[in-house]
C-alpha cells in the first residue's frame, strides 16, 4: 500500500478549515456525526512533539473513525504520533460506533469485490481501505451485519456504563434489578426506589448505539425495554445528557452513557452520576472491577492490513507501554 494514497479523500474538509496554516493535514472520515473540538477539555492539552517510540507523518495516517467517547484519544494520538497541532487534531470527526463499523465493512466489501489477493493476502493493493477504529464494541445486529468483513478487535482500555440523574434527586444508588425494573417499565415512580413521589422519566439510547449495546449486555440481558416516547430516545450521547439536565426542576429524569463521556467530555451542571450497588464509578473502581458495569474498548483494524501498515503499527503502539501511557494521559483507564 502506498503511504498516504487515501489522504486527498479524507483530508479535504479539514484542509479547508486549516488552509491558512502550514501544518500537515489530518485525515477525517467522509461521514461524520460527532466532533472532538468542543469536548476535549484538558485531557489533551499537550505539545505536538511525536512520541519517540513511534512517529507516522500525518499524511500517512490511516483513516481514523470510531466512537464519540474515543475522540479525545484519537486527537491525542494524532498529536503525539503524527505531530499534528492540537488545534488541528481537535477538528477530527467520527461517524459514531455502529456507523463506523458498518462503513468499514462496506468499504472492505467494495474493495474485496474488485481485488483478488488470494495469492498473497498480505499484499494489499494501493486502494486498500486502511482504517483504524477506536471504538466500543458493536451491538449484536451490527456484529451480524459486519460478519463478512475480517476485523481484528484489540482491547486497549476500559470504560463503564453509568447512569445519570438530576442532582436534586435524593436517590444516589440503584441496584441492577432496580435499573431493569425502571427500563422495563415495571417501576414507574421514584418513591419505589427510595426517592420522592414523582414519575420516572427514563431516557434511552438506540440499541445499536455504543452505550445502547452496553446497556443490553451489562444490565438488561434478555429483558425487553419499555417502549419510550420518541423524545426520550436520543440519537447522540450529548442529546441524552442534555435531556436529563432539562428535567433539573423536577429531578425526575434518568439516563445512561459511558463514564468517560460524562466525566471528561460533557459534564453538565445539575447532573450527577449514580452509584451502582453502592459503588461510585471512577478510574480506580473501573480499573479494579469494583464498579459492576465495566467493559473494554478497542483498536479495530481489518485483518487484511499488511504487517507494516500504519494502521497495524498504531495498534501495536497502543498495546505497548508507551501507548498505555498515552491512553492514561488522555484520561482513560488503560488495560494492565
Amino acid at each position: 500500500m502506498k503511504p498516504g494514497l487515501l489522504a486527498p479523500v479524507w483530508l479535504a474538509s479539514l484542509v479547508a478549515l486549516t488552509a491558512c496554516t502550514a501544518a500537515p493535514p489530518v485525515n477525517t472520515p467522509a461521514t461524520t456525526a460527532s466532533t472532538v473540538s468542543s469536548a476535549q477539555g484538558e485531557t489533551a492539552a499537550v505539545s505536538t512533539t511525536p512520541t519517540a517510540s513511534l512517529a507516522i507523518p500525518a499524511d500517512q495516517f490511516p483513516k481514523l473513525d470510531g466512537s464519540t467517547a474515543n475522540l479525545p484519544l484519537a486527537s491525542l494520538l494524532l498529536q503525539r504520533v503524527g505531530g499534528v497541532p492540537k488545534t488541528q487534531a481537535d477538528n477530527l470527526e467520527f461517524a459514531t460506533t455502529q456507523k463506523a463499523y458498518r462503513e468499514l465493512a462496506s468499504e472492505h466489501e467494495s474493495w474485496a469485490a474488485n481485488n483478488d489477493t488470494d495469492d498473497d493476502p498480505s499484499a494489499a493493493p494501493e486502494d486498500f481501505p486502511s482504517t483504524l477504529l477506536l471504538a466500543y464494541e458493536p451491538d449484536d445486529d451490527t456484529r451480524q451485519a459486519i460478519a463478512d468483513a475480517p476485523m481484528e478487535f484489540h482491547p486497549i482500555g476500559r470504560d463503564a456504563l453509568v447512569f445519570i440523574a438530576n442532582q436534586s434527586n435524593p436517590v444516589d444508588s440503584l441496584t441492577k434489578q432496580q435499573l431493569i425494573d425502571i427500563y422495563t417499565g415495571k417501576t414507574k415512580n421514584w418513591k419505589d426506589v427510595g426517592g420522592k413521589d414523582a414519575a420516572i422519566t427514563a431516557f434511552q439510547r438506540p440499541e445499536d448505539s455504543g452505550s445502547g449495546a452496553l446497556m443490553r449486555k451489562l444490565v438488561m440481558g434478555d429483558n425487553k425495554f419499555a417502549k419510550a416516547p420518541s423524545e426520550l430516545v436520543t440519537e447522540s450521547m450529548g442529546g441524552l445528557v442534555e435531556g436529563v439536565a432539562s428535567y433539573a426542576n423536577t429531578g425526575s429524569a434518568i439516563g445512561y452513557s459511558v463514564y468517560y463521556y460524562v466525566s471528561q467530555m460533557y459534564d453538565l451542571p445539575g447532573i450527577k452520576v449514580l452509584q451502582a450497588d453502592g459503588v461510585a464509578p471512577s478510574n480506580d473502581t473501573i480499573a479494579s472491577d469494583q464498579y459492576p458495569y465495566v467493559n473494554d474498548f478497542y483498536a479495530v483494524i481489518l485483518a487484511d492490513e499488511p504487517a507494516d501498515s500504519p494502521a497495524r503499527q498504531l495498534v501495536q503502539y497502543l498495546e505497548s507501554p508507551a501507548g498505555k501511557a498515552l491512553i492514561a494521559e488522555a484520561g482513560y483507564v488503560p488495560l494492565p
